[in-house]
């Protein structure tokens, strides 16, 4: 397995106005090709700031969605690395609301596969490429 931190950028720069901007962003490769983006909490000033520091990022297997599926997500960076497998932790019946119906619908539009850690309980993903595949302790995926 082999990662690259993203977010925070490298080297001095503004102090994030939100302490979910300073989360931590990983591109992670495993064995077999796997790739996966962890988003931490990130809002979207830090997604845009992400975006504008790696214009590049690439298409991913598996996105760690931003902030529990909130509403505060740049719509950019989901479409951009459509994601195969969308992951969001949350809890049952949080009095948030997570996940958004509108994060959940443009996560479907990208064409991704959405669990939740809320219906589909503890997710697993297994292999890469066209062996990708996923299992979960609750609910059976979509």
């Amino acid at each position: 397995v082999g990662w690259e931190v993203l977010w925070p950028a490298a080297g001095p720069g503004p102090s994030p106005r939100e302490p979910n901007d300073a989360s931590v962003t990983l591109h992670v490769r495993a064995a077999g090709g796997l790739s996966l983006l962890l988003l931490g909490d990130l809002e979207p000033p830090a997604q845009r700031a992400l975006m504008r520091t790696r214009p590049a990022l690439p298409r991913v297997d598996v996105l760690k969605v931003a902030h529990h599926g909130s509403a505060y997500q740049h719509p950019a960076l989901l479409t951009g690395v459509r994601p195969r497998v969308a992951l969001i932790s949350c809890g049952r019946d949080n009095p948030y609301g997570h996940p958004s119906a509108r994060t959940l619908a443009l996560l479907r539009a990208t064409g991704a596969m959405v669990l939740r850690t809320d219906r589909h309980g503890s997710v697993a993903v297994t292999g890469a490429g066209q062996r990708l595949g996923v299992t979960t302790s609750g609910d059976r995926p979509p």
